[in-house]
């Protein structure tokens, strides 16, 4: 995974002061994993977020005395009390821990210590049987869990249920891959499954306030010649015809849509992050710039393009169309250009 330092620190105060509850059995996670797991508890610490650690393992299984070994601020919880001494602990910044051996990690019990201390996320971790065929998933919402079928139903059903009981998101992590927790946690699509009842992903008109954001984040493709370069003032002149898709609140493409009195509008800077292009994304965008074009009446809609050429007639439904087809403004703009473009064209119903 691309590292992306600025969609990382993004989280850091969207963190802090929330509650995250981990169900960790050790007896059933590699060393090396628990290890790395207890290290990444003390950085989630470091950034203020409040942690609830439930060890469901059993017998040698339990972690009290690895906690000794790191320099996490920590204590044990347990007894009659432990509503009010779970939330006295948390509200000191010390991490809870709970030993609770043979607790099912999606279970009931786990469920009412989620609502206990108000969490905003139950992060656990299974083996790879249990999360296999949804490998290449990384968010569901909480009513596709429920009508999941096939792999790894019955462990999206049980987590779609712990969110229906108030859990925003749940994170189904691998118990034998390193440095899963950071990287599911601190990135937009992660390396887990995560369930959620939240807003994940969402396209949305460009705001004002956005558009340094949205320079800066196609500024790349511009310098390799893949969008036209745009300034600022440009940007803002059409703001409206601009589309932005956000995960996590953090902007991962763009899109817009430029209107033409023929009664047709042109898609153009269609544009996903690197890090993001394998998630369908781009496809996602085109629709919406299209259902956009279809709700302000407009018949068709083009776009110009090389490098998507094949994608936008194989996978999206267009046809090629010679230039002398679009707006007579759009014709000369292209010429003045000097771009070898190829013209593609969809009929809007």
């Amino acid at each position: 995974m691309e590292n992306d330092l600025r969609a990382t620190l993004q989280y850091v105060p969207l963190f802090r002061g929330r509650t995250f509850v981990i169900v960790v059995n050790a007896a059933q996670m590699r060393e090396q994993v628990l290890a790395e797991v207890l290290l990444d508890l003390r950085s989630l610490q470091q950034v203020g977020v409040r942690l609830l650690v439930v060890s469901v393992g059993s017998g040698e299984a339990g972690i009290a005395n690895r906690f000794v070994e790191e320099e996490l601020c920590w204590q044990m919880v347990d007894g009659a009390m432990e509503e009010m001494a779970l939330r006295r602990v948390l509200e000191r910044g010390q991490l809870a821990l709970m030993e609770r051996p043979g607790l099912e990690p999606l279970g009931v019990e786990v469920t009412r210590l989620c609502q206990v201390v108000e969490a905003s996320k139950l992060i656990t971790f299974w083996p790879e049987a249990r999360l296999a065929g949804v490998e290449d998933v990384h968010a569901v919402s909480s009513k596709a869990a429920r009508d999941w079928k096939g792999a790894a139903a019955e462990l999206l059903h049980h987590a779609a249920r712990v969110c229906h009981e108030g859990v925003p998101r749940v994170h189904l992590l691998s118990e034998v891959k390193q440095g899963v927790l950071l990287q599911e946690i601190f990135s937009n699509e992660g390396v887990g499954l995560m369930v959620h009842t939240d807003a994940y992903m969402r396209i949305h008109a460009l705001a004002q306030e956005n558009i340094a954001e949205l320079l800066a984040m196609i500024g790349r493709s511009m310098r390799d010649s893949h969008l036209v370069p745009r300034t600022y003032e440009e940007v803002e002149e059409r703001l409206e015809d601009f589309l932005v898709m956000r995960i996590d609140e953090n902007v991962v493409g763009c899109v817009a849509l430029h209107h033409f009195p023929e009664g047709c509008a042109e898609i153009a800077c269609l544009y996903v992050k690197q890090t993001h292009e394998s998630g369908g994304y781009g496809r996602l965008l085109v629709r919406a710039a299209e259902e956009k074009a279809r709700q302000e009446g407009v018949r068709w809609v083009f776009a110009l393009t090389n490098r998507a050429f094949e994608y936008f007639i194989q996978q999206l439904g267009y046809e090629e169309i010679s230039p002398t087809e679009i707006p007579a403004e759009r014709q000369a703009k292209l010429r003045e250009s000097q771009r070898q473009s190829k013209v593609i064209r969809r009929q809007l119903s």
